[in-house]
């Protein structure tokens, strides 16, 4: 799930965070007000409470365990910074499903919107009725292809991760043979730029060639038979980048299915537990893992930031974020597991 060219500002220093309490709940209680008096002889001064904003986060889907552990680090942040956090979306990826919720959420008038928008180009206009109300928005994970109406955005580095995925597979091949990418649809700026920086990075390798790129419309069936397929079609083939957590997982199972295991490697995307699963038996052999439960920190700060009268401390551009790659190898290392995601808020 989940930006483009002229974003790729990997070297973009942001500011991080702090982390916040372990045991989180949806909405954060504030501190009550505190009124004290002086002397006769002094002006009296009263401590006011602190403004209470409601800070609505919608992600990409409710139901992922790369956007739960957004959640995650988005309720721990707003719980440090007293913010009421409100985390609501669909159960499914969809323009169709996430609109009107972004739509009837506006009627709300909350303080701050946080978006993993569906569509780069298509909520554009949802978006823009917020900021056109005075309300901020910024986007996390994905982002709108015309990112002047933002307050701010944050996602992890998706080309670099593309890179990251090409120079993995190559190393594990001897650097020649055929690859292929199988991608989710057309118009998610995540997938996108992943995809971009993968066939940017294969360029490179003289004795490398790409194949194929296929949609599988963020199905897991449809990506193991283009898998199979794939291998079928081509005698050289050597690697399959799955661009997201269905896109790997199909991509595995057809290489499993079609007794190339360990002939044919498998990078993938994320670290969902079901992916990590089919790390440590082999049949994905790569991982690129973001940092949601960071993305969701900055988030919020940045939000309060807005909120607070210092947009100065937002970056103009993008923060990007480094990603980890993952193995078979190595992912019992207690330094590479810790990034594997939760399932539940």
């Amino acid at each position: 799930m989940r930006m483009r060219n002229p974003l790729r500002n990997r070297g973009w220093r942001y500011r991080a965070a702090g982390s916040g309490a372990a045991a989180l709940l949806a909405a954060t209680a504030l501190a009550s007000g505190v009124t004290g008096a002086g002397t006769a002889a002094a002006s009296a001064t009263t401590k006011h409470a602190a403004p209470k904003y409601n800070v609505v986060l919608i992600p990409g889907l409710t139901t992922d365990p790369f956007y739960i552990t957004m959640g995650i680090g988005a309720k721990a942040e707003a719980a440090k910074l007293g913010v009421n956090l409100i985390w609501k979306g669909a159960t499914t990826w969809s323009t169709t499903l996430q609109t009107p919720i972004v739509n009837a959420t506006l009627a709300t008038h909350p303080s701050a919107l946080l978006i993993a928008p569906t569509d780069s180009k298509a909520l554009f206009k949802p978006i823009d009725a917020y900021v056109k109300a005075g309300i901020p928005v910024i986007t996390v994970d994905t982002t709108l292809a015309n990112q002047s109406i933002l307050a701010g955005a944050v996602s992890s580095d998706n080309f670099q991760g593309g890179e990251a995925a090409a120079k993995a597979i190559a190393a594990a091949a001897h650097y020649k043979g055929g690859v292929a990418v199988i991608n989710v649809e057309k118009g998610v700026s995540t997938t996108d730029l992943r995809q971009e920086g993968f066939l940017a990075q294969m360029k490179k390798y003289p004795h490398m060639k790409v194949v194929a790129t296929e949609y599988d419309n963020d199905s897991q069936t449809t990506a193991e038979s283009q898998a199979r397929a794939l291998i079928l079609a081509h005698s050289n083939l050597v690697g399959i980048f799955g661009t997201n957590l269905y896109s790997a997982q199909g991509a595995g199972d057809g290489v499993a299915a079609s007794g190339d295991k360990g002939k044919i490697f498998v990078a993938g995307y994320d670290a969902e537990p079901s992916e990590v699963k089919l790390l440590r038996q082999g049949v994905i052999n790569i991982l690129v893992a973001q940092n949601p439960a960071q993305e969701g920190k900055l988030g919020v700060q940045y939000a309060y930031d807005y909120l607070t009268g210092k947009k100065n401390l937002i970056p103009k551009k993008q923060v990007l974020l480094p990603n980890v790659v993952m193995t078979t190898q190595d992912i019992n290392n207690p330094a590479i597991a810790k990034y594997i995601y939760k399932t539940s808020l």
